[in-house]
């Protein structure tokens, strides 16, 4: 049996990472996302979907490592992170 792959639109995939509608539009546009996505809407009037394994690639690249067991997916997040942390002596 072969695997199905999850696809989200635009609003949930916006949901799943905290962002925007429209800021998931640019990011599509551009290629930042660098995800293959399916138009289900015409060239005029787009209607995207998001594979989940893109997603995730696309997280897995933006993590961020200060030292080992501590990971964020953004700089602020591993310095609220990396200040909770307890100093060890």
């Amino acid at each position: 049996m072969r695997a199905v792959e999850k696809f989200y639109s635009i609003a949930e995939t916006a949901l799943l990472l905290s962002l925007s509608d429209k800021t998931i539009r640019r990011r599509l546009e551009s290629g930042e996302l660098g995800v293959e996505v399916v138009n289900l809407g015409s060239a005029s009037a787009p209607d995207y979907r998001i594979p989940a394994s893109g997603i995730n690639a696309w997280l897995a690249a933006r993590r961020v490592f200060l030292e080992p067991g501590i990971t964020a997916r953004s700089v602020g997040e591993l310095r609220r992170k990396a200040a909770a942390e307890p100093v060890a002596a």
